[in-house]
């Protein structure tokens, strides 16, 4: 069976594909798919056994639907989030093991490195790593964003964010967390056990996150190319945080565009996505281009912002970072920092 052949078409030409997309739905019937949205078959998986730690922790435990359901937590707080969007920053260290390496990340209470991933190519340079939180069935999958020494991010910030055209980091991305979703989609058939996932991301991570969330959402593979999934069923749903994004929401109308199925009256809709953002102050990188979703601006402390920070392009950097955004969530809380009138620093961004 050839690459772009699905069960039911053995033996249909290649470039005949295009020709079955225009025939009604049934035994040749192909789903829309992109010739550049492609699997990652050179990204390289840390932890590649990591299905054996979920199988080995839920071993012997008797979890029902409904005791799942009754003892479910509430989804990790934008401050637990944001602390797993710069962590995906982290390297490993020379020599360094996978236990080190988890214990020099310093993760939140409870919560484990369940694997990473990672493609080293010229133009790609993708790096993204999936953390988990056992005794509440959760999954976070936190995307790096640019690293100024590594050409792949650059390339991805140029051609893919502001002039929209596809990336290699895209289909890097989207395969691990198509990776990830069918390792628990796996464990929860065998041993029953649910899932929640979480994707998040800061700057170019972010944007990558939300990416993640539509090819999560909309689309499966079939051999190596993604397609899209008209099976309700197998679709999953994350909810997706991200920080001081660029904006998606041209790139996924686009990618809407490439997967909508017209044949059946069936359509995507990417203003359903669980998709929010948090911002801090307007800047050339978060307004680059639209958002989607739930967007709000943060108020971080830029008190100790010099006058060169100001009135310079320095001012780009000095209101991106991460490092403030975490800054102005209560860790005890979760919430975002009051002002003097002790109102939340937080406001809707409408437009």
């Amino acid at each position: 069976m050839s690459a772009l052949e699905s069960e039911g078409s053995q033996g249909t030409p290649r470039n005949n594909r295009a020709s079955q997309l225009d025939q009604p739905a049934g035994e040749n019937f192909y789903s829309p798919f992109s010739e550049e949205l492609s699997v990652d078959e050179d990204l390289n998986l840390r932890k590649k056994e990591f299905k054996q730690a979920i199988y080995d922790f839920y071993k012997g435990k008797n979890l029902t639907p409904l005791s799942q359901l009754t003892a479910m937590p509430p989804f990790p707080t934008p401050h637990v989030l944001a602390q797993f969007a710069p962590k995906a920053y982290t390297d490993y260290k020379t020599g360094e093991t996978d236990a080190q390496y988890e214990t020099r990340l310093a993760l939140p209470d409870g919560w484990k490195l369940l694997t990473t991933a990672s493609n080293c190519g010229y133009t790609d340079g993708y790096f993204g790593a999936a953390y988990w939180q056992p005794e509440h069935q959760q999954v976070v999958i936190a995307h790096r964003g640019t690293d100024w020494t590594n050409l792949g991010a650059l390339w991805t910030d140029v051609v893919g964010v502001i002039f929209k055209y596809h990336v290699p980091q895209m289909s890097s991305a989207s395969t691990f967390a198509h990776t990830v979703v069918e390792v628990l989609r796996e464990v929860n058939e065998e041993n029953g056990v649910s899932f929640q996932l979480f994707f998040t991301g800061h700057s170019l991570g972010g944007w990558l996150a939300q990416v993640t969330t539509f090819t999560t959402k909309y689309l499966k593979t079939e051999v190596n190319y993604f397609q899209r999934n008209n099976n309700d069923q197998n679709c999953s749903h994350p909810h997706t945080v991200v920080f001081e994004s660029p904006g998606c929401k041209d790139t996924l109308s686009e990618m809407r565009g490439t997967f909508d199925v017209r044949l059946d009256g069936r359509s995507i809709d990417v203003e359903h996505l669980d998709i929010t953002s948090y911002l801090s102050a307007p800047n050339h990188i978060n307004t680059c281009k639209s958002h989607l979703g739930m967007v709000y601006r943060i108020f971080p402390d830029f008190c100790d912002m010099g006058c060169w920070h100001k009135n310079t392009a320095l001012y780009n950097t000095a209101t991106h970072s991460m490092q403030k955004i975490l800054d102005a969530f209560v860790p005890e809380t979760g919430q975002v920092r009051k002002d003097e009138l002790c109102r939340l620093k937080v406001k809707v961004v409408l437009d």
